[in-house]
């Protein structure tokens, strides 16, 4: 885990407005704060040297380039090859995310595919891999909430 940073309400209000828009100019998020662009520009570099921003990104609709499934695969993992299965499972292109988590299972993936079929395939690839005990997959139905948290 990260150092814990403290920042004050006006790096708060320009997080909670760059996560409306992150592509608005400067000049703009100054008007919308009452600051000026030069405050915006420096307290934003800050930002980005203390690692409180790391990139600045899109946010792709995956519906909308063919990801109609979404899953989360639970995995037991051998303790010998752990590194090794980690390593291999964070290659896979339909990996969204991949934790360690403690509890009955050992890591927590987020998947996507393009239809029931594709899953069956990468849930294989899965099973597979050398260092895998076993496996459980929660299947999502719908997404209720999606994001990041507040600032």
């Amino acid at each position: 885990m990260s150092q814990f940073i403290e920042i004050d309400e006006l790096d708060r209000d320009i997080l909670r407005e760059l996560r409306v828009d992150a592509r608005q100019s400067y000049r703009r998020l100054a008007e919308k704060l009452g600051v000026s662009p030069a405050t915006i520009i420096l307290r934003i570099r800050r930002l980005m040297k203390r690692g409180i921003v790391r990139a600045f990104t899109i946010e792709l609709d995956l519906a909308k380039l063919g990801f109609q499934s979404m899953a989360f695969i639970m995995v037991k993992l051998d303790p010998k090859k752990s590194r090794t299965s980690i390593e291999l499972l964070k290659k896979d292109p339909n990996v969204a995310e991949l934790y360690e988590v403690t509890g009955d299972y050992h890591a927590l993936m987020k998947v996507y595919s393009r239809d029931p079929r594709e899953l069956a395939s990468i849930i294989d690839r899965v099973r597979l891999t050398d260092g895998i005990n076993d496996v459980s997959i929660i299947y999502v139905l719908r997404c209720v909430k999606e994001g990041v948290v507040g600032v």
